[in-house]
């Protein structure tokens, strides 16, 4: 500050020390990522089982065809060609098992937070596929309605990944006991500045007394559920500027939607 005083300029100053909030605000950074992570990490134990159930397929499919093709090698030389055609479909089946492994593994490793330009429907559609895993023994169907004109987006892709992933596993918990079993992704550009992502289900929709408490912590629909999935998911489009909200599905069922800024910044809420 400044003051005169007997003709003369006084100057005032303050130090403030902020070592301590600037200590507490990385340690809230910190606890926050961990709570991400270990969020990701439950979801991967809720998809244990069918995890399994789908890699059990193309790695059976991968021993039966090694098998045969050393039956053929090992019998009249005509039969050689069809011993390497069953070589290239083990080859195939072992890629499969590899991208299920692979996106697993990039969905739970911990890492930093960092925003970089994707292409959202591509993210959407490697989330929801993991999401989905194992669900056509429920007789679940996955339907993409993704847009391919979208321009790159600047987000985390773990974390969008994580509330696609909440949003689909959400969607399949509710349609196990529903006649119809569809869910539907979709990804649109809304005007200039925002990309929304839509999940839709068919299920027995949200009770009205529930609506507006879904985003709030340890509020659920589900007996075993812990409830903290959705408010995570809200906190993450929260931080990347956008908003995720609920609405009631015009062909029965729920919506859940999310709208992210196209600079990923964390400006007025769409």
């Amino acid at each position: 500050g400044e003051v005169t005083r007997r003709g003369r300029r006084l100057f005032t100053g303050f130090t403030r020390d902020l070592t301590e909030r600037e200590e507490a605000d990385l340690r809230f950074r910190e606890l926050h990522a961990e709570l991400l992570h270990m969020s990701r990490l439950s979801a991967m134990g809720q998809l244990a089982a069918m995890l399994a159930h789908e890699l059990n397929q193309p790695l059976t499919a991968v021993m039966n065809y090694a098998e045969a093709a050393r039956q053929m090698i090992a019998g009249p030389r005509e039969r050689l060609p069809r011993a390497e055609e069953f070589m290239q479909k083990a080859a195939g089946q072992a890629e499969r098992a590899g991208q299920i492994i692979r996106r697993l593994r990039a969905f739970v490793q911990k890492g930093a937070i960092e925003r970089v330009e994707e292409q959202l429907s591509l993210v959407v559609e490697d989330a929801a596929n993991l999401a989905a895993t194992g669900t056509k023994i429920d007789g679940i169907e996955l339907i993409f309605d993704l847009a391919d004109d979208l321009p790159p987006i600047l987000i985390d892709r773990t974390q969008i990944q994580q509330v696609v992933v909440n949003l689909v596993r959400n969607a399949t918990d509710v349609l196990r006991q529903a006649e119809r079993r569809t869910i539907t992704i979709q990804t649109t550009l809304t005007g200039d500045e925002f990309q929304e992502v839509a999940v839709h289900d068919t299920g027995p929709g949200i009770p009205p007394e529930m609506a507006d408490q879904m985003f709030k912590p340890f509020v659920t629909t589900k007996s075993e559920g812990m409830g903290i999935g959705l408010s995570i998911s809200q906190s993450i489009i929260e931080a990347h500027g956008g908003r995720i909200w609920t609405e009631p599905n015009p062909d029965g069922g729920t919506i859940f939607r999310f709208r992210l800024p196209q600079g990923g910044g964390a400006g007025d809420k769409p």
